[in-house]
């Protein structure tokens, strides 16, 4: 059996260590949003769709050889299409600025954070049968808030602190039938939060004792995703003398993330407790302390419908996309979240997003850059957080590119790609006291091969 060829695996090697270094390095995030639900949502989109505004439900590879394979986790239904074994990765580095109204002020953090971890199989091709599985992370929670005030004529600290996340393993199968194609992701949701609050007393008056309450909640759950896409054509222009035609279609998608009642246990500790010349933590009287308290944490089901328009050309060469260009509408019903009963400041979220990608020279490229695949798109909507009572708008603008790392040959089984993708966005208005705008750079690492070819001669 042929092995992957050596210069793919020194690369999946390296970006999974890279991977891996990123989901241990994220301690810089400052992003007092990340309190409310289940943390900051931090967008586990591949690279390709977030560079087109964040458009997935409809977008799939196909056979173009211009494109090359990446594994769209999003919509399981393009799993039929894999052509490939593809090992994807990726990785970002999000810069963030908060400000603040009242008090006035601001705050920046720049960190690299995992994206995804995905590899997608053809279990067989002839039947338009694939897989893929991986790990990606869903939320995260990362913030400490400190605040003064004078309570019974004595001035009070307090500090609010929160880490953890959510991350979701999942496995997938994709079935192809001609212009149909299905497809659902399965397994495993699971995270942790860690909430506290310590008050300190800068006493004026009184002798008091530092308090700190915290909670530490451990969830999770088998999840549920189904996909599905339709494909058909609007137009076909044939061109005999040069076997070739041109095709216009339309490809029609929809995903359905259902909703998760996960399982969650949780441990409460309140405390007082002095603090040491060094700046340690002596507990004075522990007030409660409770461990395993069982509960439920509802996330709550999200949709996702789109269209893409698809130009292609076919020639005795091959399948090339010239461009796409699409639409989506994205909903999740946020109001619905409970964390062991108790709802949070959160409202139903919405997304409109649009995109599309273009290549100069999709099949015969005279230079490197006329072989790169060019991206772009926004969107616009409602945010889940309503910390405020106003509710928060958002809003982003995206570009991007793939660089093949090579020129494609029909006559080798390697096709590595580097997805770049760039995203500017906004969250917050002028009615809210604290908004947050931030840049966001994802690189993606799409590594195909043919891999697990019988030898023909020993």
């Amino acid at each position: 059996m042929q092995s992957v060829n050596s210069t793919t695996g020194r690369l999946a090697f390296v970006v999974s260590f890279l991977f891996l270094y990123a989901i241990q390095s994220t301690a810089q995030v400052n992003s007092p949003f990340s309190r409310y639900g289940l943390g900051n949502l931090v967008g586990s989109q591949h690279a390709i769709s977030r560079s087109m505004g964040g458009i997935s439900a409809a977008y799939a590879d196909g056979n173009s050889y211009n494109v090359g394979q990446s594994v769209n986790f999003n919509n399981p239904a393009t799993y039929g299409a894999n052509y490939m074994v593809t090992y994807d990765l990726g990785l970002s580095l999000d810069s963030r600025k908060l400000k603040s109204q009242n008090p006035n002020g601001a705050f920046s953090s720049i960190y690299l954070i995992p994206s995804y971890l995905s590899v997608g199989i053809p279990v067989k091709k002839a039947k338009g049968l694939g897989m893929a599985f991986g790990l990606r992370p869903i939320t995260r929670i990362n913030y400490g808030v400190e605040s003064r005030a004078r309570v019974a004529g004595d001035s009070v600290g307090s500090i609010y602190e929160g880490s953890g996340g959510t991350y979701q393993a999942f496995v997938g199968l994709g079935k192809k039938w001609k212009n149909l194609s299905a497809g659902f992701n399965t397994g495993y949701t699971f995270g942790r939060q860690e909430l506290s609050t310590t008050k300190t007393f800068y006493n004026d008056t009184l002798q008091y004792f530092e308090s700190r309450s915290a909670t530490q909640t451990n969830f999770g759950k088998m999840f549920l995703q189904a996909g599905v896409q339709y494909e058909f054509t609007l137009n076909k222009k044939e061109n005999v003398a040069e076997k070739s035609s041109r095709n216009l279609l339309m490809r029609i998608g929809a995903t359905a993330s259902f909703q998760q009642n996960m399982n969650a246990t949780q441990r409460l500790t309140k405390q007082t407790y002095v603090l040491t010349a060094a700046g340690g933590l002596i507990e004075v009287d522990s007030i409660a302390k409770q461990d395993n308290i069982k509960g439920t944490i509802v996330m709550p089901a999200t949709y996702e419908a789109g269209f893409m328009l698809v130009k292609t050309l076919s020639n005795t060469r091959g399948n090339f996309q010239l461009w796409t260009a699409g639409m989506e509408f994205t909903t999740t019903q946020w109001t619905k979240y409970r964390s062991y009963g108790q709802a949070d400041m959160l409202n139903n979220s919405w997304a409109l997003k649009f995109g599309g990608q273009i290549n100069p020279s999709a099949e015969g490229a005279t230079s490197y850059l006329s072989s790169v695949n060019y991206r772009f798109g926004f969107q616009f909507g409602k945010d889940y957080i309503n910390a405020d009572g106003n509710g928060l708008k958002h809003s982003s603008f995206t570009i991007g590119a793939g660089f093949p790392i090579r020129k494609w040959r029909n006559y080798e089984t390697q096709y590595t790609v580097v997805q770049a993708a760039v995203q500017f966005g906004k969250r917050g208005s002028s009615v809210n006291n604290l908004t947050e705008s931030y840049t966001q750079l994802t690189l993606g690492f799409s590594l195909s091969d043919v891999w697990f070819i019988k030898r023909r001669y020993d």
